[in-house]
């Protein structure tokens, strides 16, 4: 049964779910799902970002933002969040989770936070997605080289 990988933004419109999108192109290794923190079933991916997952041949018509729940947590093997402060609102609500939950940049080697594109010009989400695609890149060829994640 292939580890199931969650990636994890704020509204589950735009980071997380390049990381889901961008995965299941790279691999059929594991299973990706995305979630938000503050996500709203009423939320969509628009404008800039429907654009770039057309140019990339990613498929979004049915990706629904999906809030992030206790469960989506527990039945993960490995959770990958685009900011610290991710990190810190699950570590306030799901403590006992904690170890299986990664800053994608830290987990892929690099530094620092993925910051969120919303509402700035297609460049920057270009920018943000070409950065995402590096480090899922690296994520993934971490976890197929050593297990990198944890049996619980």
């Amino acid at each position: 049964m292939p580890k199931k990988i969650l990636f994890v933004c704020t509204g589950n419109t735009c980071r997380s779910v390049m990381a889901e999108g961008i995965a299941k192109q790279i691999s059929s290794d594991f299973e990706f799902s995305s979630s938000g923190i503050l996500a709203n079933p009423s939320y969509r991916i628009y404008g800039a970002l429907e654009e770039i997952f057309a140019e990339e041949r990613i498929p979004y018509d049915d990706h629904v933002s999906t809030p992030l729940t206790k469960r989506m947590i527990e039945e993960s093997d490995a959770v990958f969040v685009m900011e610290k402060f991710h990190r810190d609102f699950i570590a306030e609500r799901f403590p006992e989770h904690l170890g299986k939950v990664f800053l994608l940049t830290e987990f892929a080697g690099e530094k620092g936070d993925v910051p969120d594109p919303i509402g700035r010009p297609k460049a920057d989400y270009r920018k943000t997605f070409d950065r995402i695609k590096s480090l899922v890149k690296k994520v993934i060829e971490k976890l197929k080289a050593d297990n990198g994640i944890r049996e619980d």
